[in-house]
């Protein structure tokens, strides 16, 4: 104890005597370690008389993220002006690793760090290891994801990744006198210096409610619950080149209106903030339980509102990077990539956002969905492909229902119509399965009858 004071005075006198001063772009030792004591007394986060390795990390990030945020814009501004055909990668899981190792290494400033924080009075590894790993994902596919993200980085393609901002993520493990158990993550508990918030870009995105049917004969979807869906965005550094595109993290919220007031001063303190409190369960954690049928919508839940949220976004971006589009140009500049088959309902929400909401046909709507969605399949267990209960989706999806429904009845046809051969096939390779005991949708068929591309070998198990 006594020796972790001495250090801590140590680093602290060693800080005094840095100037502080902001250089966000420091390439040389003593501009960064200037730059860093600037973030210690300027951008405050602990006491002013500490300088403990936590501190020193956190100041250490934000002197990093000055770097990266100039790229960052560069980078935005430079697509948003030549407007190429963007890719959006949907994934429920990003299994990132911790970013300072990676961003000083991206930027191939590593040995420069290194002797700012020596200057410090602090070691670079010790310091990184501060970092908590952002609880994004699990396993393999939120790995690849990942990979796939500092890959297109690197390679200086214009991309985007969208997830969900998880504030417990999976579990972590901990080892007790009882065993092992599985506890929270905490990587949130402070919060994460790698993130920004964009206060500005905000979507309704709508659960439950039904479909009203208009005097010209359109549909839409009407009722039920509103949550608004926040962005976070991390910047994702290619290796040695200047491109930084954006992992957009979505985060549910309720808005003030949704508070109330009268309820909450009469003692119905739960009441009054009902929804409030099911909103923030939306991006709790990662793969919530779905033995009951609450686990079932809230795991629902989570995936269109992923979907719906990321393709408002990507609309958005569509109509305001070139006034007076036509929408047949969405697919030369717009390729959303579905990682595996969670995201899978940002296929009948693009055809409802292009029909319901840009009052686009049947045929149009479906020529452009087709044109722009591909879909990677991971796994040819079909244990293991998802598969919702018809009855879950009709009480959270009922527009979305409405669609797979006839994007059904239209592939069924299809197939009678030029493959005759393939009639006893059907039952298989159609997306509804009207099992009375058991009756589902199967997402990776409603994947493979949608995309224009099916990365995997999920073809193997309708031969």
């Amino acid at each position: 104890m006594a020796d972790a004071k001495a250090n801590g005075k140590n680093e602290a006198a060693k800080l005094a005597k840095i100037p502080a001063a902001a250089n966000p772009l420091a390439n040389e030792p003593s501009a960064i370690a200037s730059n860093i004591s600037y973030h210690v007394q300027y951008s405050p986060h602990f006491s002013p008389t500490k300088f403990e390795p936590e501190q020193a990390f956190f100041a250490t990030a934000e002197s990093v993220r000055d770097r990266l945020i100039q790229q960052w814009n560069e980078t935005y501004h430079h697509f948003n002006k030549v407007d190429p055909k963007q890719t959006y990668y949907l994934s429920m899981e990003f299994l990132q690793g911790r970013t300072l190792t990676n961003a000083i290494g991206s930027l191939d400033i590593q040995n420069a760090y290194a002797d700012a924080l020596n200057n410090l009075g602090h070691v670079l590894e010790e310091i990184a290891e501060q970092e908590k790993d952002a609880a994004l994902g699990n396993g393999g596919l939120g790995r690849l994801a990942s990979c796939f993200l500092d890959s297109m980085a690197t390679l200086n393609l214009p991309a985007w990744g969208y997830g969900l901002r998880y504030r417990y993520g999976l579990f972590k493990q901990k080892i007790t006198k009882q065993g092992q158990e599985e506890v929270a993550e905490d990587w949130l508990e402070k919060f994460s210096p790698w993130e920004v918030v964009r206060h500005d870009v905000v979507f309704p995105v709508r659960f439950f409610g039904s479909v009203m049917v208009n005097p010209n004969g359109t549909r839409k979807w009407v009722g039920g619950e509103v949550v608004q869906a926040v962005a976070y965005d991390i910047p994702i550094p290619g290796y040695k080149t200047k491109n930084t595109i954006s992992l957009r993290l979505w985060d549910a919220k309720a808005s003030a209106e949704d508070f109330n007031l009268f309820q909450f001063n009469d003692g119905q303190y739960e009441s009054a903030a009902q929804l409030h409190s099911r909103a923030q369960q939306i991006c709790a954690v990662l793969y919530p339980g779905d033995s009951t049928e609450e686990g079932k919508l809230l795991r629902l839940k989570q995936q269109f509102f992923l979907c719906s949220a990321s393709l408002q976004d990507m609309i958005l971006r569509f109509k305001e990077r070139k006034s007076g589009r036509q929408w047949s140009e969405f697919p030369s500049k717009v390729a959303v990539q579905l990682n595996d088959t969670h995201p899978t309902l940002a296929i009948p929400e693009l055809m409802r956002l292009l029909m319901d909401e840009e009052g686009l046909g049947w045929d149009e709507a479906w020529d452009i969905t087709t044109r722009t969605v591909a879909y990677t399949n991971h796994t040819v267990l079909p244990e293991a492909l998802e598969k919702w209960s018809q009855a879950v989706m009709w009480k959270l999806l009922p527009r979305h229902m409405e669609i797979i429904e006839e994007i059904d009845k239209r592939f069924i046809a299809m197939v009678r119509s030029t493959r005759s051969d393939l009639e006893s096939k059907i039952p298989s390779m159609c997306i509804l399965d009207n099992n009375p005991k058991k009756p589902v949708v199967r997402m990776a068929n409603l994947c493979v009858v949608s995309a224009h591309t099916v990365r995997g070998l999920f073809l193997e198990l309708l031969r």
